[in-house]
């Protein structure tokens, strides 16, 4: 994404409408956007004295910056002490994840103001919503993706590494969402495919649901044959053209999949957790005009920062009115994944270790639109398609995952992720399956969809395991069984051990590996 300049919008609030001040547009005066404590005052603001909204500390950024979460709910149960309410869908938005991309936080302060004025009354009849406008405030106010300690957070989501990525799953925990909708920008101008190839993207909304082969299938299926193109239909109706996320277009020729496939990112880690989870890239315009040519007309607002607010409105609002719409089938689904995770809809509970994109060959070749930086011609160009999903290295869930190496480290990881685990007091010999690593190999930095840096080739060997007090069990009889599994196995390409920090993975015998069930009874096993 390329890096943007912010500018400062002076808002003035009228029923709900945000109004930029004409002094705020001319070019001579160089506004910026409203600075993150500002913001953080205004969402403040908002919820004073308004009976159906709460503000909530949820913690503080790398650089000492408030985040919070706003919560607008006709319940008073909710605002008093969120959670699951039968008849109604939880829905947490995330605005901003990536802070040089501010027109899905400015939507979403829109959106607060109109819900703080009385507006959108039958969706909150339907939906309590958790609103983190600026989930990466240092981000805002640096210009930048990352946060003030440079991490990016939006990628962050297995090792944990950065707090904002803590809280924001602390938050998922409490707040316990059905719908997790995460707004994020595409900015049409690439370093090769427009400096140097003279083209330019041309999308205006692009969505994408969890899409791991891991994800419980009836979830999955929900989401990919149904919702998803739903709403892509909706908003397209609505007047945005809108498609299925094809992934980032840097340079003519390259070959064109769907978003990442790893736990990584929110989109997929939310998933995992039996959410529906929804990503929407909405159009990052070029900071000098619609094209570089010299009579290129200035947009209305600095970096067409209105127009894009104004798109992003439409795809939050278009998901929020699909969601109240289907409340009845996505409460059964995404409560039924929570509580019970399926890799099959026959019921199975297969993990694919490996997974990542091929050719789709009924669909070989796809053509996507581009538009010509010099005079704003349009052209279709075609791609290799290779958005088929592979799975390989199948393994099926086992009773627990034994842990004998840095068990304190471990320990306070899995309590970030709210894990559940034991430690052993006292010494176990178990039924398990140990895992040799035989072979390695460094792969390639770019590989589509997929973050797996390093290639494990493994042997395993069922064997009895002799495990000494403080080693750790980790049930698989829990909701974050799927999740947990992809990020302790070695053999997973989402495993931790691929995150920087963790280079545990060395030839010989791993300290970490599924457990059968032996002597141990059930409920022993399964206590957290």
């Amino acid at each position: 994404m390329e890096k943007i300049t912010i500018f400062l919008l002076f808002y003035c609030v009228l029923g709900g409408t945000h109004i930029v001040s004409a002094a705020a547009l001319t070019s001579e005066n160089k506004p910026f956007l409203m600075r993150s404590d500002t913001l953080h005052q205004h969402l403040s603001a908002l919820a004073t004295d308004n009976a159906q909204a709460k503000m909530v500390n949820l913690g503080y950024s790398a650089g000492g910056r408030p985040i919070a979460g706003l919560l607008f709910s006709s319940s008073p149960a909710f605002l008093s002490k969120p959670s699951a309410q039968p008849d109604k869908v939880t829905v947490m938005l995330l605005g901003s994840q990536h802070g040089n991309e501010p027109a899905g936080a400015e939507a979403m302060l829109q959106l607060a103001t109109e819900l703080a004025d009385g507006q959108h009354e039958t969706l909150l009849a339907r939906l309590n919503l958790v609103l983190v406008v600026l989930a990466n405030p240092d981000g805002r106010d640096l210009a930048s993706r990352y946060n003030a300690a440079k991490d990016n957070t939006n990628i962050d989501y297995v090792a944990l590494g950065a707090g904002e990525t803590q809280l924001l799953v602390d938050a998922l925990q409490h707040f316990d969402p059905d719908v997790v909708y995460d707004a994020h920008e595409s900015g049409i101008w690439k370093r090769i495919l427009t400096k140097e190839q003279g083209w330019m993207t041309d999308v205006e909304a692009q969505f994408d649901m969890g899409n791991n082969p891991n994800v419980d299938a009836g979830l999955r299926q929900y989401t990919e044959l149904h919702l998803l193109p739903t709403l892509i239909e909706r908003v397209s109706k609505a007047g945005l053209p809108a498609s299925r996320y094809r992934g980032e277009i840097t340079r003519l020729g390259q070959s064109v999949a769907r978003g990442g496939l790893g736990i990584t990112n929110l989109r997929n880690y939310a998933a995992l957790q039996g959410r529906v989870s929804i990503l929407v890239e909405n159009r990052l315009d070029n900071k000098q005009g619609a094209y570089t040519k010299p009579d290129t007309k200035p947009y209305a607002t600095p970096r067409n920062i209105g127009e894009r607010t104004r798109k992003q409105h439409l795809s939050m609002l278009t998901m929020l009115q699909l969601v109240s719409d289907e409340m009845e089938p996505l409460l059964k689904v995404s409560r039924a994944a929570r509580q019970q995770w399926h890799s099959s809809v026959q019921g199975e509970q297969v993990l694919a270790m490996k997974i990542g994109f091929d050719v789709n060959l009924s669909q070989p070749v796809v053509e996507l639109p581009l538009v010509r930086l010099a005079d704003g011609h349009h052209a279709l160009h075609s791609f290799a398609n290779h958005e088929t999903i592979v799975r390989q290295d199948l393994v099926a869930l086992p009773a627990a995952y034994a842990i004998t190496r840095e068990r304190e480290r471990i320990a306070r990881w899995l309590t970030l992720h709210n894990i559940e685990f034991i430690t052993l007091a006292e010494p176990k010999t178990l039924l398990a399956e140990r895992i040799t690593i035989t072979e390695l190999a460094r792969l390639p930095k770019s590989q589509a969809g997929r973050r797996e840096k390093i290639h494990a080739q493994v042997q395993v060997i069922k064997a009895e395991a002799h495990l000494q007090p403080g080693d750790l069990l980790v049930p698989m009889r829990q909701p974050l069984a799927p999740l947990a599994a992809l990020m302790l196995d070695p053999r997973s390409v989402n495993a931790v051990y691929q995150e920087k920090g963790w280079d545990w993975l060395a030839l010989g015998e791993f300290p970490v590996f599924p457990v059968l069930e032996s002597e141990l009874t059930a409920a022993a096993l399964y206590q957290p």
